[in-house]
């Protein structure tokens, strides 16, 4: 087995694969499995792989092994190898606790808490880090209005930057592992941390109802596309300091947007209320998505990164999980926290 590794944490979309050489044997095919049962097909060329989506497997350890197959039949297992599956859904609460929710909605348990201010949005970096920005607190001597940093294992390290104007909302990371953090309110000017913590700008785009609410930031690293409870996806060049044209063509449905993620293909997915909505790479409305049933509020999305996406209500508190191609829902749960109590959700992965 080549990978994953043995002992290792695997989320979402992950390759299961393996090099075969048996001494003077021709192989045919390659069978994967997962906990003693086949895991696809046999994989008939090399190099012998297999996707797996962890989401389908429950949290917690499972065992992984390759068997060989030679021309006359005879099989060749590997040594099996144990990995560990971890896909939790975060969700952000009006009452600034986090929740963390297998894929089945199961409570898996609560980030340790710091403050009563609203967790808008949730973010990680690139090392698995959790990021958590909280309103202005509501109790008296609670703190907020700041962002706090926990580690993989979800312990917390500290607050995160300094000089907050009013309510940051949203972060989005760099490759250079620089974080912008956007604000709801005061100014609504988006702030720029080195990855320690340390400022390094102030930028001022121009803003809506409410200040760079959302942000998300472009694999080019200058382009910051970001919402501000309007009808519009905006855009600011971080590089050059300069307000861009609107990405939409055309106003948003719905009462105002929310949280905004950039995809792949360099579209844009944004939470717009009445419905979650899709944009291709010339800011055209493509595809809506919405749950039957649902009385519709969407406030959260966030990226899987296999082709689905989760996207939570504000109203039901109820978190859902969507095909982004087909737009079929494919799983969702209520968090038992009661109605407009769900801010944003987030993702690892």
């Amino acid at each position: 087995m080549t990978s994953p590794t043995a002992g290792s944490t695997v989320r979402n979309m992950a390759t299961v694969s393996a090099s075969v050489s048996p001494a003077g044997v021709l192989v045919q095919a390659v069978q994967f499995q997962l906990d003693g049962a086949p895991l696809g097909a046999e994989d008939t060329t090399a190099p012998y792989s297999v996707p797996w989506d962890t989401i389908t497997s429950s949290n917690g350890p499972h065992t992984l092994m390759a068997i060989a197959r030679d021309a006359l039949g005879v099989w060749y297992p590997s040594d099996p190898l144990t990995v560990t599956v971890s896909n939790d859904v975060f969700v952000g609460l009006t009452d600034g606790r986090v929740l963390r929710h297998a894929p089945d909605g199961t409570l898996q348990g609560t980030v340790p808490p710091y403050s009563d201010g609203q967790v808008s949005s949730l973010a990680f970096d690139a090392a698995g880090n959790l990021y958590v920005p909280h309103w202005w607190g509501k109790a008296p001597g609670m703190p907020g209005n700041t962002v706090v940093r926990y580690d993989v294992a979800l312990n917390l390290l500290a607050e995160f930057g300094s000089g907050f104007d009013a309510d940051p909302s949203s972060l989005a990371f760099d490759g250079d592992g620089n974080v912008y953090v956007g604000q709801a309110d005061g100014t609504g000017a988006v702030l720029k941390f080195d990855a320690a913590g340390h400022p390094l700008a102030t930028l001022h785009p121009a803003v809506g109802n409410r200040g760079t609410d959302h942000i998300d930031l472009s694999t080019d690293r200058c382009t910051l596309f970001y919402t501000s409870r309007t009808h519009d996806v905006l855009r600011f060049d971080v590089c050059i300091n300069a307000q861009l044209p609107n990405f939409n063509t055309t106003p948003l449905p719905g009462y105002e947007n929310y949280h905004l993620r950039i995809l792949p293909d360099g579209g844009v997915l944004v939470a717009a209320t009445e419905e979650i909505v899709r944009l291709d790479a010339s800011g055209n409305v493509v595809q809506t998505y919405s749950a039957p049933g649902e009385t519709n509020y969407w406030g959260g999305v966030d990226l899987v990164g296999d082709g689905t996406f989760w996207a939570s209500n504000a109203y039901t508190a109820n978190i859902y999980r969507f095909d982004l191609k087909s737009g079929a829902v494919l799983t969702s749960f209520n968090t038992g926290t009661g109605i407009w109590s769900v801010a944003g959700v987030g993702i690892r992965r």
